[in-house]
């Protein structure tokens, strides 16, 4: 499967995912998304800018993103 159907099925298809980023001590957190765009393997999703997300974004760009589709992890 390429990279640009996956992005596809994750904005279509499962829409809200999970994003993980870390605090400014390296702590994990975790927020749902809705991805709002998928568009020249591009992926969008809106957040204010004075939210704790935003800055956690701003400060450490990588993020673990989880999206599951079905009734239960197994379907």
């Amino acid at each position: 499967m390429k990279t640009s159907e996956i992005l596809n099925i994750l904005q279509k298809d499962i829409h809200r995912l999970i994003i993980a980023t870390v605090d400014e001590k390296g702590h994990p957190i975790t927020c749902a998304i809705d991805l709002m765009l998928y568009e020249d393997d591009t992926l969008y999703f809106l957040t204010a800018r004075g939210k704790s997300f935003y800055q956690r974004l701003m400060s450490h760009p990588f993020v673990s993103l989880t999206g599951i589709k079905g009734k239960d992890t197994l379907s």
